[in-house]
């Protein structure tokens, strides 16, 4: 008999987070839904919001003034429940209670005439493929399907996930695996290419998942159950740590320029911490005690959203909430080297010394921040890959309060052990895992060289 998953033991005992709600005001509050709001994307071009909600309406906001952009988009099928945004930024997904899909551009005119049918029940989660080419649905009916973006074509599907329902999915990153979080309390992690289980059954977590976010470099899982932010190895399935609240969690969200999770849920509640040092950002936040079901940065990473049950998004700008965060990396050069227009080598040096004549923080020599080193030499290694490797994964971001020396987790390390040849898993608690530490400080490259080079160059 196949081996349940005990991940929920190792968390037991973690010390609660204080549930004070003292924090600034939103920058706007976007009302006008008639019932909940159960999900939004920000738009590519950094002004706009789109929320869906279940009076089956999406519209469309202007971040900038607060207000609402034209009339609301109506459309056949119920109430909604899931939206995702293409990457190129140009269709919005948008997931019904009937069970279908429908794709609208930004202008709020559906893409492509009719909807794409084959789910029996509540469309509640939708992903692209980082390529754009898929669009994978979860469904209330237990199944996901994987469909050609362009043509609609289920290319893989129905994959039976016995979960009960889908409530969350997440393509990686790297795009090879797409992750499920179960009504059931499981979470489950698949072949993308191929539809097949690639890992999981990982069971036990304590409440339907809710929300689940991959780490930009695929390494690791989150997943939102019960009142735990669970972070996984996404190889192995082995529990790394867990962040404790005191109320039920609904939604999570990956800044795209921080080492920042935000977590939301029951009570109304929005939380932030370091995803490195595990260390709480700020105090919690939020505005009432009604239920959040979505949160998510824009793709700057200048402002924070979050919408629930009382019919209201409610967008904060982030450098309100953690200052401190701020204060030491919006001025960090290296931000921006991995961002999209600045990922080949050469552009972004140019695009580092254009801007060698904006005002430093301080009078004293300005020093290179830790996560533009790494992110530099990711772009290094993007060029010129390990001899004794074609393909080398990304090196892990460093928060605001990490160190060189990992800070000490609540958690106990964790391995998944497979119980027989299925794909059922066992967390063993108790067992020491290095693996993530054996490599952190051990690279033999160019690096120290390019680090003297630009302390150098900076010094007065």
């Amino acid at each position: 008999m196949a081996a349940r998953c005990n991940a929920k033991q190792t968390c037991e005992g973690l010390p609660p987070t204080p549930t004070q709600t003292k924090g600034p005001p939103p920058k706007h509050n976007f009302e006008g839904h008639a019932r909940a709001i159960r999900d939004f994307v920000f738009l590519h071009d950094n002004i706009h919001i789109v929320t869906g909600s279940e009076d089956g309406t999406m519209r469309k906001w202007n971040y900038d003034t607060g207000l609402l952009v034209g009339k609301p988009w109506s459309g056949e099928g119920g109430s909604i429940y899931a939206l995702a945004l293409s990457p190129d930024g140009k269709t919005v997904a948008c997931g019904r209670a009937d069970g279908s899909v429908q794709r609208w551009n930004t202008e709020g005119k559906m893409v492509f005439e009719g909807a794409w049918r084959g789910h029996s029940d509540w469309v509640r989660s939708l992903s692209w493929s980082p390529s754009g080419g898929h669009i994978a649905s979860g469904s209330d009916d237990g199944t996901i399907l994987i469909r050609k973006a362009k043509s609609g074509i289920v290319e893989f599907g129905p994959i039976k996930t016995k979960q009960y329902r889908v409530c969350a999915l997440a393509y990686s990153p790297s795009g090879d695996r797409i992750a499920s979080g179960g009504w059931n309390t499981t979470l489950c992690i698949w072949d993308s290419k191929t539809g097949e289980l690639a890992l999981g059954l990982i069971q036990g977590l304590g409440y339907e998942v809710t929300s689940v976010v991959w780490s930009p470099d695929s390494t690791k899982l989150y997943s939102a159950s019960d009142k735990l932010a669970r972070v996984f190895d996404s190889t192995s399935g082995a529990l790394l740590h867990c962040f404790q609240h005191d109320d039920i969690l609904y939604s999570m969200a990956l800044s795209p320029t921080y080492n920042i999770l935000v977590c939301v849920g029951d009570q109304g509640i929005a939380q932030l911490w370091d995803t490195e040092s595990h260390q709480l950002l700020g105090q919690p936040f939020g505005q009432n005690r009604q239920i959040l079901r979505c949160a998510s940065f824009s793709r700057d990473g200048r402002y924070l959203a979050c919408g629930g049950h009382d019919r209201t998004l409610a967008m904060w700008i982030v450098d309100d909430i953690a200052p401190q965060l701020i204060a030491t990396t919006k001025s960090s050069w290296g931000d921006c080297v991995t961002d999209e227009g600045h990922n080949d080598l050469y552009d972004s040096f140019l695009w580092y010394y254009s801007q060698k004549t904006l005002p430093l923080p301080s009078s004293g020599p300005h020093l290179p921040h830790l996560s533009f080193i790494r992110r530099f030499w990711n772009v290094i290694s993007r060029h010129r890959p390990p001899a004794n490797e074609s393909v080398s994964r990304e090196r892990p971001h460093r928060g605001f309060f990490a160190h060189r020396a990992r800070s000490n987790s609540h958690s106990k390390p964790v391995t998944i052990i497979p119980s027989q040849p299925t794909t059922l898993w066992k967390v063993r608690p108790g067992e020491e895992d290095d693996s993530e530490d054996d490599d952190s400080e051990e690279d033999v490259s160019p690096l120290p060289t390019l680090i003297h080079c630009h302390l150098n160059a900076s010094l007065p």
